[in-house]
C-alpha cells in the first residue's frame, strides 16, 4: 500500500511540473521551475528569426506543440546531435514568456541514449564558448573525469 501511495504521488508531481505557468524572460532562469518536456519532433529551424535567436525546434506533446529554443544549431552539430521530424526527444528546461508568446528554453536535450547539455543550470548558455563537449574518450585521454 504505501508503495502505490508514493508511485502515486510522484505521479502527480511529476504532472503538476509539467503544467506550470510560464515565467516571465525577465525574471531568469532557475533550476527550481524546471519541466520534462517529452514529445515528438515536429520540425527544425537552424536559425528562427524570433526570438531568441538561433535554433528552434517544434515539439509534439500530448498537449499541443510547443516551441523549444534549443541554442546553436551549430553546438548540437559538434555535440554530434540532430533533430529530424519524427525523432522522439526528452528535454529539461523551462517555459518563458516574451513579447507575447511561450517559448520553453532547453537546458538539456536528450534524444535516444545521447543527451546535450546546452546551458548550466543556471540558464547560462554553453554555445556561446565556442567549444563542444569532450566524449569520455577525449576526458581520459586529457586527464579529465570521467
Amino acid at each position: 500500500m504505501g508503495t502505490g501511495l508514493l508511485c502515486l504521488l510522484l505521479l502527480v508531481a511529476a504532472s503538476v511540473g509539467a503544467q506550470q505557468p510560464a515565467n516571465n524572460l525577465r525574471a531568469g532562469y532557475d533550476p527550481a521551475r524546471e519541466t520534462n518536456l517529452v514529445g515528438t519532433v515536429s520540425s527544425f529551424t537552424a536559425n528562427s528569426e524570433n526570438g531568441p535567436l538561433g535554433a528552434h525546434v517544434a515539439v509534439q506533446t500530448p498537449s499541443g506543440i510547443v516551441d523549444v529554443h534549443v541554442g546553436s544549431a551549430k553546438f548540437l552539430e559538434l555535440n554530434h546531435l540532430t533533430l529530424n521530424p519524427g525523432d522522439n526527444v526528452r528535454i529539461i528546461g523551462e517555459n518563458f514568456t516574451t513579447g507575447g508568446s511561450t517559448i520553453f528554453l532547453a537546458r538539456i536535450i536528450q534524444k535516444g541514449t545521447t543527451a546535450v547539455a546546452v546551458r548550466s543550470p543556471r540558464g547560462i548558455p554553453l554555445w556561446l564558448g565556442g567549444g563542444r563537449t569532450l566524449s569520455g574518450q577525449e576526458k581520459k585521454s586529457r586527464g579529465g573525469a570521467q
